[in-house]
């Protein structure tokens, strides 16, 4: 369970101030939004990204060229899918702990190597559903 209500409440305690930033961050056309439960909580660019993200994206690419565990089974040559569905497993854990940064990161992965993904909308605290949303 996250317990976060959502990220951006720390910056926007009042339900009209969370709609308000939606509708900022809803033209981005270049924009991955995460939403979770509704409200928007992350966002991330697939535009230029700092060098130091940029090698740590790379090295993430490395690792799973040499495969990936998902959904219990050995994916050794992850397509652009399994690697999408992999990183959001880790994503989602990351914003469980907390670890907003990481969470961050990963979402900029997304942005970046699936620049067809507009959205990610996650719903559920035990049991998370996850709908991805294409431009």
């Amino acid at each position: 369970m996250l317990g976060l209500g959502c990220l951006v409440s720390r910056h926007a305690s009042s339900r009209r101030a969370r709609r308000a930033l939606a509708r900022v961050l809803a033209p981005m056309s270049d924009a991955l939004i995460l939403y979770l439960d509704g409200e928007p909580c992350l966002e991330a660019r697939a535009g230029a990204v700092p060098g130091q993200l940029r090698a740590w994206l790379a090295r993430l690419d490395a690792d799973m060229d040499t495969g990936i565990a998902l959904d219990d089974a050995w994916v050794a040559a992850p397509g652009v899918p399994e690697r999408g569905r992999f990183v959001l497993g880790r994503l989602l854990a990351a914003l469980a702990e907390g670890r907003v940064d990481f969470a961050r990161g990963l979402l900029t992965y997304l942005a970046t190597r699936w620049p067809e993904l507009a959205a990610i909308r996650v719903s559920g605290a035990d049991d998370w559903t996850a709908e991805l949303e294409f431009r």
